[in-house]
């Protein structure tokens, strides 16, 4: 292992500091040039030391065998002591860094995609993938390739109807579980639990008895406090998958079935809880120290089905809304781009897959998007938070709308809260606080009329040229929404905040999005003495565009020239207080001049609580120089 050492290079690093007293906080703010070769690749972690010290983890192009890294140390005030230039062998490299995400600079793999037909049995599909690693972006620019597709049966023969399914990429392996269908009849008595790996292979991992038909109700993988910065692909969580009685049957409406199984196929645990309503429409499950919180809304209409209330909530199919929307576009730019990312600096979005689909062969199940649209134009009438642990429901709490507005708090600017009528809502962050209360953040949004067009946002981050036939940002976001819930899931205060993003300054050209088609998301950092949190938001600022140029050679001696056109979000932070006892908010503030000096949030790894201090990091659109926000919790 080479190791290089040099402290306080200017000749890497120069820096500017600030000090700044706003809304009772005291800020300090440093800013650095960053090196050419750090520039080149992406940040991958932000570690922080018992002594309160932190480091900045960058990841640079490297080879097959050894990783590049350049590690720069901070103190406490946000000065640079220290700089490390370092090779590691990639295999030890990715078990000492979760945030290593490099496998190799082009990956060519065969696998597979589990779905429903159009007669609601399962089939799997073949597909090439080509992945080629891009350093800005520290992920892969995949191309997908679907091949033939296949019956799924089991050892008899038999088929299966769809009951659901969870791709577990790092094991090139699917999950399924499914009603067998033999004779043209289904038996409803039994599910099973089936592993199917990418070289077709299918085994019965166990059977489920369940009486009657059950329909799935929510399918995801676990989020919890790395999710934001690791991807499930690369760190598999447990797969939470939740399913009610099916339409005509014995079962009662809003008892519902909680399976939580391991990324190996191992069921942890198989238990029955009552839902104040069949209509629970469960948006996410987060695990914090064992216990899992399930949080949504609801519908209660008495008697009725989850899908006659709902309809149809979970996709039916194992492919991410990306892999399915690229089916339905054909081949385009990305193949002959692939992995071409230029001059984007640290706007690209590392935590997403971006795919391009050069087959006809469509994929005819809608995807958990599209079904999430239909469902966020219902009108809910209640929030409800559940609490498993220990194999059963602890909690099952609803929290009436007309509740959420009688315990509304308006902004201190505000002359009255804003009200929430139940639809046209996305929720984007919960907590749990120390105390075990919860918060759950929402924003609400109306229909834009002129509805802006451009191609799907990830294929532009990838170098896809825009298109007026792409996805249209038709969403403006406005009313933000902090719910706080007690330990026990009985809502406390409805803090509310009226955004108007259109008024902030540089956010608009002729990019097919605005900043306020983007919904902010809202988190809070408790503070020492525990009565009062500091409510951050994180908002889009602006909309960059960047203009490529690229020119690739053919197999056949033909040479393809590209122009690409890419826009993208610009985050950063506005920041206030909260006093939990007193239920007021003081005014929110920007967090820097960002607006003159252009700094914006890192996509990952961009805060990080060390004692009293929360630091926050950004970087120019270009990536060249690093902003350190040190933000004093004693304040």
């Amino acid at each position: 292992m080479k190791l290089k050492k040099s402290l306080f290079a200017i000749c890497i690093f120069s820096c500017t500091a600030i000090t700044a007293q706003q809304a009772g906080f005291n800020v300090l703010e440093k800013d650095y040039d960053i090196s050419r070769k750090a520039k080149k690749g992406y940040l991958g972690g932000i570690e922080g030391k018992d002594n309160g010290t932190f480091d900045m983890i960058y990841f640079l192009p490297s080879s097959k065998k050894k990783v590049k890294i350049e590690t720069y140390s901070f103190d406490k005030e946000a000065n640079l002591v220290n700089t490390v230039k370092d090779e590691w062998e990639i295999e030890k490299a990715r078990k000492r860094y979760k945030g290593l995400t490099y496998k190799g600079d082009l990956l060519i793999n065969k696998a597979i995609s589990v779905s429903s037909n159009m007669m609601g049995k399962m089939v799997y599909k073949n597909r090439e993938v080509t992945a080629k690693y891009n350093w800005l972006a520290g992920g892969y620019v995949k191309k997908v390739k679907m091949l033939d597709k296949q019956k799924l049966v089991n050892e008899n023969g038999d088929e299966y109807l769809f009951g659901g399914a969870y791709e577990v990429e790092k094991d090139s392996a699917i999950l399924v579980i499914g009603y067998p269908y033999s004779k043209e009849k289904a038996d409803f008595s039994k599910m099973d639990l089936l592993k199917v790996n990418n070289d077709g292979k299918i085994t019965n991992l166990e059977s489920i008895n369940t009486t009657y038909q059950l329909r799935p109700v929510f399918s995801k993988p676990l989020l919890d406090d790395d999710s934001k910065n690791i991807e499930n692909d690369d760190l598999p969580r447990d797969w939470i998958h939740i399913m009610s009685p099916a339409k005509g049957t014995a079962g009662t409406p809003n008892e519902m079935t909680y399976f939580r199984i391991s990324p190996e196929g191992k069921i942890k645990e198989n238990f029955k809880f009552v839902a104040p309503t069949s209509g629970y429409r469960i948006i996410n499950a987060y695990e914090k120290n064992g216990e899992v919180i399930l949080y949504g809304l609801g519908i209660k209409k008495d008697g009725k089905s989850t899908e006659e209330i709902l309809g149809s909530v979970v996709a039916a199919t194992s492919m991410d809304n990306e892999e399915i929307e690229q089916t339905k576009g054909g081949s385009s730019a990305a193949e002959n781009i692939i992995g071409k990312v230029s001059g984007l600096g640290g706007l690209i979005s590392a935590a997403k897959k971006t795919v391009n689909v050069v087959s006809g062969k469509e994929e005819m199940m809608p995807s958990q998007d599209a079904l999430d649209a239909i469902m966020d134009e219902k009108k809910y009438t209640d929030f409800i938070v559940c609490k498993m642990s220990g194999g059963k429901a602890v909690f099952v709490n609803a929290t009436p709308i007309t509740e959420l507005n009688q315990k509304a708090v308006a902004g201190l600017d505000m002359k009255k809260p804003l009200e929430f009528d139940g639809k046209k809502f996305k929720t984007n962050n919960f907590q749990i606080l120390n105390d075990g209360s919860m918060l759950l953040s929402f924003q609400d949004f109306k229909k834009n009329n002129s509805r802006g067009g451009g191609n799907k946002f990830l294929n532009t981050l990838a170098g896809v040229q825009t298109s007026s036939s792409g996805k249209s940002y038709d969403r403006i976001y406005q009313g933000l929404y902090m719910l706080h819930f007690s330990p026990d899931g009985h809502l406390n205060k409805n803090y509310t905040v009226l955004l108007d993003q259109k008024n902030k300054k540089g956010f608009f050209n002729n990019s097919p999005m605005t900043a306020d088609n983007f919904s902010a998301t809202s988190y809070i950092i408790q503070s020492k003495d525990g009565k009062s949190v500091n409510w951050i938001m994180e908002m889009v600022k602006a909309i960059d565009v960047d203009t490529d140029f690229s020119s690739m050679m053919n197999f056949n001696g033909t040479t393809t020239n590209t122009t690409t056109t890419s826009y993208a979000p610009f985050y950063s932070i506005e920041y206030g207080k909260l006093d939990l006892q007193s239920g007021i908010s003081s005014e929110f503030r920007t967090l820097g001049d960002l607006e003159k000096k252009k700094y914006y949030l890192y996509e990952k790894y961009n805060r990080i609580q060390l004692g009293d201090y929360t630091y926050f990091f950004s970087e120019t659109p270009k990536g060249d120089r690093v902003l350190i926000s040190r933000i004093d919790l004693n304040q």
